[in-house]
């Protein structure tokens, strides 16, 4: 849990340098994207924090913030055990909209998944290919992961990768090193390629060359639907990390 907020906020710098006039609100032990290009999109508009405190004292500019920018939608990662940070952004009108459960594991314990000789894929995607794995993969309508993904990840230490099944792109990843961590993010199938073990193997490659970068551990956040995948690699569970909503009246999920 301890390496969360470095990870998370590695992720989020990376994610905002990749948006369509999407920025960075930085302030003491709170690293928040701000994104107006997808206002209803609260995963692109994500905020983390090193302690309650911190997030306490951010709590009203943020509200300010993106309400300047036109967001309707942002959400704070909020580990289950921290009941005061729960408390505070209860307070303040958000909701609990999901639970993914919080995982991590040491890269040198990752268990390797057959077929990895048998994978197609390259870490320098077309832009197109990675807008168009994640629109599908998450059901995204295929616009907002334009305005959200408008440039490829950039930074020294991120690494982006894509299956390709038949030829067709069908699965991606992204790894954000932050310190000795290597940060899991944006894993996403399209609908026919799943069960197939591309987003295991895909992880797996990418972990592996984390781990040359100088990572020692690796963290991520697990749906429901990619659970089973991460406990396949050797990921152990350290419980939920609630996604606490805020969303303007009247504005759909």
């Amino acid at each position: 849990m301890a390496t969360q907020f470095p990870s998370l906020a590695a992720w989020i710098r990376e994610a905002a340098a990749g948006g369509t006039e999407a920025r960075v609100y930085e302030r003491q032990g709170v690293v928040a994207q701000v994104s107006p290009a997808v206002p209803d999109a609260s995963l692109f508009n994500s905020v983390t924090y090193s302690d309650a405190d911190s997030l306490r004292a951010a709590l009203p500019e943020l509200e300010s913030v993106y309400a300047a920018a036109g967001v309707r939608a942002w959400t704070v990662w909020i580990h289950e055990s921290d009941l005061e940070a729960a408390a505070l952004v209860r307070e303040a009108g958000h909701e609990l909209d999901s639970s993914p459960q919080g995982m991590g594991c040491r890269l040198d314990a990752l268990i390797a998944p057959d077929g990895l000789d048998e994978l197609e894929y390259g870490e320098a995607p077309s832009i197109q290919d990675l807008q168009t794995v994640l629109a599908r993969g998450y059901g995204f309508p295929i616009e907002v992961s334009r305005r959200a993904v408008a440039r490829l990840p950039a930074g020294p230490a991120t690494l982006v990768g894509i299956a390709y099944l038949a030829g067709r792109p069908a699965c991606t990843a992204q790894v954000t090193i932050a310190g000795s961590d290597a940060g899991v993010y944006t894993v996403a199938t399209v609908p026919e390629a799943r069960g197939r073990g591309l987003a295991r193997r895909l992880q797996y490659r990418l972990l592996r060359r984390a781990r040359e970068l100088g990572a020692l551990t690796t963290t991520l956040q697990a749906s429901a639907m990619g659970r089973p995948v991460y406990e396949a690699l050797g990921y152990a569970s350290f419980g939920p990390m609630n996604m606490w909503e805020r969303r303007a009246v009247g504005q759909a999920a």
